[in-house]
């Protein structure tokens, strides 16, 4: 979902390493034109062998990602949403560019690219947030809205009835409350409940069989939220416990219900979840585990 005063989810990562105290360099997004030329340039003299750029790209937009870099630095790519339907053009992309080092956020698309790539260095990061940015909340019995549906989760949830008793916000309803991503902010405080799944259980054609931690969670468990639906390993893996609360999805709306008759019994879950989601789910902590492997593959940063 996208909202009016979001910003592009590659500028958070890029301004943690800019806090970090790491070098950066301008963007030339309105010189894309020249990128034809620069494939031809790019043949005919050789690039820079002592800088590297760290350029945070996804792979439809490759090119204009790490545009014009590419055409004289080492480019070391940190990748997101590299779903198995654009592994080939990865791959190629990388090849062609000389590519020595890589960064995904995917820890089995990573996998697969050691596979394939066993010549580049190669790093998982989970995905991370802008943590500030969301807020605590009150205890949940004390919150308005009983259920906050909003992202992937709409399309699969849209006929839930769970009668007039009980509040609900979708980020599909007619009344239009979730516009901006202030808005957003807003609403998961005053939350009791969110579904969140991953991708891989929502959209099959195009994770294929990729699962992988996504911001949502991180949003949901800085905002004090009961997440209904299923955490990805990686997210467990990462914190040591499950903090989602297993869905049954053949009986949602009671499952839903009963959460709500018992929502005290989640406080503690809750609370537990934002703790830890302060402690590990910024970006700056990503970055700093960035610089340090770029450190020990010999790179200055």
């Amino acid at each position: 979902m996208h909202y009016k005063n979001n910003s592009n989810f590659k500028l958070a990562p890029y301004n943690a390493w800019v806090e970090a105290g790491g070098n950066k360099v301008n963007s030339f997004y309105e010189w894309r034109k020249l990128r034809l030329l620069l494939y031809v340039l790019e043949r005919m003299f050789p690039k820079r062998k002592d800088s590297a750029i760290l350029c945070f790209a996804e792979p439809p937009s490759l090119d204009v990602d790490t545009f014009p870099w590419w055409g004289c630095y080492e480019i070391i790519p940190v990748l997101w949403d590299c779903w198995p339907k654009y592994w080939d053009y990865t791959e190629q992309w990388l090849r062609r560019h000389g590519v020595k080092s890589a960064v995904f956020t995917s820890s089995q698309t990573a996998e697969e690219f050691c596979h394939r790539l066993p010549e580049v260095n190669i790093l998982t990061i989970t995905e991370g947030i802008e943590s500030n940015i969301y807020q605590g909340g009150t205890p949940l019995k004390e919150r308005d809205i009983d259920f906050l549906q909003f992202g992937r989760v709409t399309s699969m949830f849209d006929n839930l009835n769970l009668g007039e008793d009980i509040s609900v916000v979708s980020s599909k309803n007619e009344q239009g409350l979730l516009q901006t991503r202030n808005d957003l902010v807003d609403a998961l405080a005053k939350s009791k409940i969110v579904l969140a799944v991953p991708r891989c259980d929502m959209q099959k054609e195009l994770a294929g069989g990729v699962e992988t931690l996504t911001q949502r969670y991180w949003e949901c468990m800085l905002s004090g939220v009961i997440i209904l639906g299923r955490a990805p390993k990686e997210l467990i893996d990462l914190i040591g416990y499950d903090p989602v609360v297993q869905m049954k999805s053949e009986d949602v709306v009671n499952q839903i219900k009963e959460l709500l008759a018992h929502i005290d019994d989640y406080q503690d879950l809750v609370n537990k979840n934002r703790q830890t989601a302060i402690q590990m789910s910024d970006w700056s902590l990503r970055v700093k585990q960035i610089m340090r492997w770029l450190e020990e593959h010999g790179y200055m940063v």
